[in-house]
């Protein structure tokens, strides 16, 4: 019975006509390999967005810690006692048309790297 040429559905048959029975059987096969996709990318998705939700819970975690093992007060005097802060101040008083002394004031504010001793 498998050499009779009427039960024989390989190369040549009607499956590649336009409008015979082969054609549901390509759009299945579409549709399946569509929600395929779909149901891939839907999974990729979600494990990006998992990954991204733990790498943002860590990295606040480890900056919660940074912070309060940070003794602020003492890291600005230590940078504070590396540096020159040279501050020149031109302080004049005007008369103005009333009478009172209005304050004209010229100032400069560097910041020198600290000099090596």
């Amino acid at each position: 019975m498998a050499d009779n040429p009427a039960n024989y559905t390989g190369a040549g048959s009607d499956d590649a006509k336009p409008g015979s029975e082969g054609e549901p059987t390509r759009e299945r096969g579409d549709r399946g390999l569509s929600d395929l996709v779909k149901r891939a990318m839907s999974a990729g998705l979600e494990v990006a967005s998992r990954s991204k939700d733990d790498f943002v819970r860590v990295a606040t975690t480890e900056m919660r810690a940074w912070l309060d093992r940070l003794d602020l007060q003492s890291e600005l005097a230590r940078a504070l006692t590396k540096m020159v802060v040279e501050v020149k101040a031109e302080i004049r008083f005007r008369p103005r048309t009333d009478g009172k002394l209005e304050p004209e004031v010229k100032s400069e504010i560097k910041v020198k790297p600290p000099t090596k001793t």
